[in-house]
C-alpha cells in the first residue's frame, strides 16, 4: 500500500524498522484505507455538488476538479479510481449526474 509515508519520515529512532512495519504500518494502511472509501469520495462529491450549485465550475476536466479537492487530503490516490464512487454520490446524495467528463459538466436529475 502506498500510503504517502516512508520508514524515514517516520522513525525518530525510538523503535525499530521492524516495530514500525509490524505494528505502526499497519493502523497506518487502514486509516488510509478509511479515508480512501468512506470519506475522501463523500467530501469529493461534496466538492463538485457544491461547485455546481454555486455555478462555480470550470472548463476543465473532472479529474482536475476531483485532484482540486484531493489537495486538502494528505493522502496519496488516483483521481480516476474514485469517479465512479464519486458518480453514485452524487446521485444519490445530490441528484446530480455527470453528463460530460471533459470538459465537466452536470446536472440535475429528477
Amino acid at each position: 500500500m502506498n500510503n504517502g509515508y516512508i520508514n524515514e519520515e517516520v522513525m525518530d529512532g525510538d523503535i525499530s524498522d521492524e516495530e514500525f512495519e509490524i505494528k505502526y504500518l499497519p493502523c497506518i494502511d487502514n486509516f488510509c484505507d478509511y479515508m480512501k472509501k468512506f470519506v475522501v469520495p463523500d467530501v469529493v462529491a461534496f466538492y463538485l455538488a457544491n461547485e455546481y450549485d454555486r455555478n462555480c465550475l470550470d472548463d476543465c476536466p473532472l479529474v482536475n476538479h476531483i485532484n482540486s479537492a484531493l489537495d486538502i487530503f494528505n493522502i496519496i490516490i488516483e483521481a480516476k479510481e474514485l469517479i465512479p464512487i464519486i458518480e453514485k454520490i452524487l446521485k444519490i446524495k445530490y441528484n446530480l449526474k455527470i453528463i460530460n467528463r471533459n470538459p465537466l459538466k452536470l446536472e440535475k436529475c429528477f
